[in-house]
């Protein structure tokens, strides 16, 4: 068995059988594909048992509702393949995208993970491609050029085939949303060879009810926390401080959501705001960026008066999203 599929199946009914068809209809084979039924309230459990009998390729795992990350690591505990990869129950595949791809994997065993293209927000009037040149990258270059290429703005856990042996002390954080801007990172860093392909497509859906869409105090904080998690190891460990400030001002722009939120304490929010207010950033520093005017103008209150305030400030000028 080369490759496994875990599919994470929660209240996507609508849209399930058009993510299975996308799998069972790609050109390669030898693959297993493990749907985990999340304790979905819905009819999802009866479709994947209704797949499970009609193709051998097809195993179920049901159980208890314990959020993306749980069902992800159910999936993990059961795969059998060299390779793992993910696909949302929601979500889509071109034709062909595990052909090629495994084609390349086997062609090339020192690769770790290999990236293949996204359409963001697909059938929608925000559809976004993120593609990639040809190119692999090896040893003390892989997380410093991750970073260097932004990946951190597509580390989702999906879109990526994973050599199964980087989950052997892996797992996806549970209780947690926003997950990938923590796990991501650890997979590229316990790898020796990434691999950006060019062929191939994952479609991601904008759903109404997706997490993404989904803004509470506790997705937020996930995210926030994730963030700041993710700024420090860049900026700490890394010594990348002029690359970290980009993902430093992702923070700063998710704590002024944060603080939008009416669900949390006092307490959460003083806690949430001194995650960064120890941050600096002077004036010239920021014009000398090479970022957007507007983005210069908008982080000057940064500048000139620390985190806290300059959040807070753009929280207030703004409706409340939560």
């Amino acid at each position: 068995m080369k490759l496994s599929i875990i599919v994470p199946v929660y209240k996507v009914r609508r849209y399930l059988q058009n993510c299975i068809e996308s799998i069972l209809q790609q050109m390669y084979t030898d693959y297993e594909l493990i749907l985990v039924d999340d304790g979905s309230p819905d009819s999802c459990g009866a479709i994947c048992d209704r797949y499970a009998q009609e193709c051998d390729k097809v195993k179920v795992i049901h159980k208890k509702n314990g959020g993306l990350s749980s069902a992800r690591n159910a999936g993990l505990a059961v795969a059998q393949g060299e390779y793992i990869t993910f696909v949302d129950g929601d979500d889509t595949i071109a034709s062909g995208t595990y052909y090629y791809n495994m084609q390349i994997l086997l062609s090339n065993p020192d690769i770790d993970i290999l990236e293949y293209p996204v359409v963001m927000h697909y059938e929608s009037p925000d559809s976004t491609v993120i593609s990639f040149e040809p190119q692999k990258i090896s040893d003390d270059r892989l997380f410093p050029d991750w970073i260097k290429r932004k990946g951190y703005e597509h580390c989702f856990a999906w879109n990526k085939i994973y050599r199964s042996d980087l989950f052997f002390f892996i797992r996806y954080p549970e209780g947690e949303v926003f997950e990938d801007i923590l796990t991501t990172p650890m997979l590229i860093e316990s790898s020796r060879t990434i691999y950006y392909s060019d062929a191939g497509f994952y479609y991601y859906y904008d759903r109404d009810n997706s997490i993404s869409r989904t803004y509470s105090f506790i997705t937020l904080h996930d995210r926030y926390k994730n963030l700041v998690t993710l700024y420090n190891k860049i900026k700490k460990e890394y010594k990348m401080e002029a690359e970290s400030r980009d993902i430093l001002f992702k923070a700063l722009d998710c704590l002024t959501d944060l603080l939008r939120c009416s669900d949390g304490t006092k307490e959460q929010y003083k806690a949430a705001c001194n995650m960064l207010k120890d941050e600096k950033l002077s004036i010239a520093e920021l014009y000398k960026m090479e970022i957007p005017l507007k983005q210069k103008i908008k982080f000057t209150t940064f500048a000139i008066l620390g985190s806290t305030i300059h959040c807070k400030l753009n929280a207030l000028l703004h409706k409340k999203l939560c």
